[in-house]
């Protein structure tokens, strides 16, 4: 498989594909990328990092953070979002297995970006209850869905 450059990265962007897709990355590229608005966005505290190593079937210190999310509560049950919800989804829907993601949350040797096609994006569930909440998760409705770690992105 190709890993993308940052060239190619920041082409994909302007440009977007038609439906939402992950793509492996070049080393450094997420840290290059403006993918994160600091006004949005929350550090995961080290329960929320716990509940997703668990949730992972690995611990907390093997996982390559640190973890932003958008700050932003479940209208249904009041829980804050957290890459839970991102990775369960995933999982329950077959996008990814949870061997997948545990590798890359963990991995030190490779990135990985999502790129939001013109599709819209993929949707999003609580992990708690399992209400909708993509369109809540765009920052001042702006280009990125913004979670991050320091080895995956959303963009």
């Amino acid at each position: 498989m190709v890993k993308l450059s940052y060239d190619d990265v920041v082409q994909m962007l302007r440009e977007r594909p038609e439906q939402t897709r992950t793509y492996e990355v070049e080393s450094g590229v997420i840290q290059r990328l403006p993918l994160d608005t600091p006004e949005c966005l929350r550090s995961m505290n080290e329960d929320e990092v716990q509940e997703l190593a668990d949730y992972l079937q690995t611990s907390s210190s093997a996982l390559r953070g640190p973890f932003q999310v958008v700050d932003h509560t479940c209208s249904r049950c009041a829980r804050p979002t957290t890459f839970l919800d991102f990775v369960k989804t995933a999982i329950d829907a077959q996008q990814h297995s949870r061997d997948e993601l545990r590798s890359v949350l963990t991995d030190a040797k490779a990135e990985w970006l999502t790129v939001r096609g013109r599709d819209g994006g993929r949707p999003v569930l609580c992990a708690n209850c399992d209400n909708p909440l993509l369109g809540a998760l765009r920052c001042g409705g702006g280009e990125y869905s913004e979670y991050s770690s320091a080895s995956y992105a959303y963009a």
